[in-house]
């Protein structure tokens, strides 16, 4: 009997390993930490180097074990974890996002103060994709408790859209600011998202428009990438949804009628 009883231990150990979900127990707060300075070295080592996936590796270590403790509700692990990576751009943004989930989306303030709003502060962002990998070619599409169909920084690109969506002038200004940036699948992404936003969320776009506004040729360029039958359904959105001497809707009319 104790022989067997070991077999089953050791099974079920194994499979805890191998399996995403959060079946084990989340990994003890002193264990979920990064060595100091690991976004630096990151940042210097040669591309594709065995050193590059090693600290990926790392990154990803970290990930798991934060993402176990929200899966699990365990706020002060999330907690303890977190706390001891306020130095590492990586680790801080992540765990922003984990946090916010953590709180069901209610704790939005935290979440965008942590958002990029400099430019290093966005590098870091976008190279969180490639160390979402943990050195390998495949591009998770989950961590424990966090569905992420399209790889983690389109996670935290939905997350501040969403907020967007909601009229959050802070989401607007921390989305807006990435997509400035955005290029490959990720600009191509947002580039969908934002004629969307104009179509279907007319009335958070006018509250939110003064913001918007102060990039008007980003979304001249942003509109390049819309359709010619999307551009004339978002003109005639915003034809009769504006009272005299607002020019708003005619503003925006301007950016999406053809020139």
């Amino acid at each position: 009997m104790p022989k067997t009883r070991a077999i089953l231990r050791t099974m079920l150990l194994l499979g805890c390993t191998l399996l995403t979900a959060p079946c084990c127990p989340a990994r003890a707060a002193s264990e979920c930490g990064l060595p100091a300075g690991l976004y630096e070295r990151r940042k210097t080592v040669e591309v594709l180097s065995e050193a590059q996936r090693e600290i990926d590796h790392t990154y990803v270590e970290f990930m798991q074990a934060a993402a176990r403790s929200y899966a699990q509700g365990d706020a002060a692990s999330v907690k303890a974890c977190c706390d001891t990576v306020k130095d590492d751009l990586i680790g801080f943004q992540f765990c922003a996002l984990v946090r916010y989930l953590l709180s069901a989306k209610k704790e939005s303030d935290s979440f965008l103060a942590a958002m990029p709003e400099n430019e290093e502060q966005r590098k870091a962002l976008w190279m969180m994709e490639l160390i979402s990998t943990g050195g390998t070619r495949e591009t998770p599409t989950a961590l424990p408790g966090i569905p992420m169909p399209n790889g983690l920084v389109f996670k935290f690109v939905d997350e501040i859209f969403d907020l967007v969506r909601k009229g959050n002038a802070a989401a607007a200004e921390k989305y807006l600011f990435l997509y400035d940036d955005a290029n490959g699948e990720f600009g191509e992404y947002m580039d969908d998202q934002l004629p969307n936003l104009f179509l279907n969320y007319p009335q958070q776009v006018l509250a939110l428009w003064p913001i918007f506004k102060k990039r008007n040729k980003m979304l001249e360029w942003m509109r390049g990438f819309a359709t010619e039958v999307k551009a004339k359904r978002i003109a005639a959105k915003y034809e009769k949804l504006c009272k005299a001497g607002d020019n708003r809707c005619t503003e925006i009319r301007n950016i999406f009628m053809p020139h």
